[in-house]
């Protein structure tokens, strides 16, 4: 589905967009990329394997814990020093924009989390199949862009972005904690319900926040500034996906039979029950460290600047 409509972007933006010229030339910072890469897969391999595939004293483990603090060392020192960092620091000392990666990072995680296992929730615990599962989807997606369309006029009407940041955070928020209470018996309804509610949240944050951020960056900055965004964006998603994974397998281990979920659909009879009841008590736990998340997003969001400025410094 993505293919057609990404080829019909890309064949809007060769024909219609038209940018102005420019002849300076500008140097890649290959060497930041790099470590920048080798920093995010050691972090998300700790993440993934430490503690259930290996023990966290294993010589892998530990060799990748090293390498993440050894590539975050060597990625700081070449920002520092590059012509042409690919994602310079000087950005961290703009209040708002720090703030805001950390925000965006947050959001990514719970984001993430919050989709993945809803699904695995309505596919493992109430049958349905993974083509109907998606479908649950529909109210998130119509949140997002009902919200996104009304807070973007508001604030080209002099509304205050941090007023959308707020509020969609807490909004989401409140979405998390209601899939916190699912059950095996919870009525579909309540989860299109919450979907609903994370697409309200969640639509307020994914325009608002780079918006803000873009407001705020130095104008010689701002490519740098919308990347980097985008950068903890993902980075929160990758590990909020690999963390909340660890969560869910390691309370299942310590509640369910057989000891992994992966074993539920062979499980009959009252095992296949328990292994049921704590599996959703197992997601449950997800959702409440997702809600964590976002409150910690939320408190964050009441740091930013009232009205945004160019170049705000703290």
């Amino acid at each position: 589905m993505n293919l057609p409509v990404g080829i019909a972007v890309l064949a809007g933006a060769v024909t219609l967009l038209k940018l102005p010229a420019h002849t300076t030339r500008h140097r890649i910072d290959f060497l930041g990329a790099g470590l920048a890469a080798a920093f995010s897969t050691s972090l998300l391999l700790v993440t993934e394997w430490g503690g259930q595939d290996h023990a966290w004293s294993s010589p892998l483990i530990i060799a990748l814990l090293a390498t993440v603090a050894v590539t975050l060392g060597l990625f700081l020192r070449r920002q520092a020093t590059a012509a042409e960092p690919i994602l310079p620091l000087s950005l961290f000392t703009v209040r708002s924009m720090r703030t805001g990666f950390a925000i965006q990072g947050l959001v990514g995680a719970a984001m993430m989390g919050s989709i993945v296992y809803v699904m695995i929730y309505l596919q493992v615990v109430r049958g349905v199949a993974a083509s109907s599962a998606g479908l649950f989807l529909i109210p998130m997606a119509l949140g997002m862009t009902a919200v996104g369309l009304a807070s973007g006029r508001l604030v080209a009407a002099g509304w205050s972005q941090k007023t959308f940041v707020v509020s969609g955070t807490v909004c989401a928020s409140a979405a998390l904690a209601l899939l916190a209470t699912l059950s095996t018996d919870t009525s579909l309804w309540t989860v299109r319900a919450a979907m609903l509610m994370m697409g309200l949240g969640f639509g307020q944050l994914v325009g608002q926040l780079i918006e803000l951020i873009q407001d705020t960056a130095p104008a010689h900055q701002l490519g740098v500034a919308t990347t980097g965004v985008r950068f903890f964006q993902t980075l929160g998603s990758a590990l909020g996906a690999s963390v909340f994974g660890t969560v869910l397998s390691r309370v299942y281990a310590a509640r369910g039979p057989g000891g992994s979920a992966g074993g539920i659909g062979e499980l009959t009879g009252a095992a296949h029950q328990q292994a049921l009841h704590a599996f959703v008590s197992s997601t449950d736990v997800v959702f409440y460290c997702a809600t964590g998340v976002m409150i910690l997003a939320a408190l964050l969001a009441t740091r930013l600047p009232g009205a945004a400025a160019r170049a705000q410094k703290a």
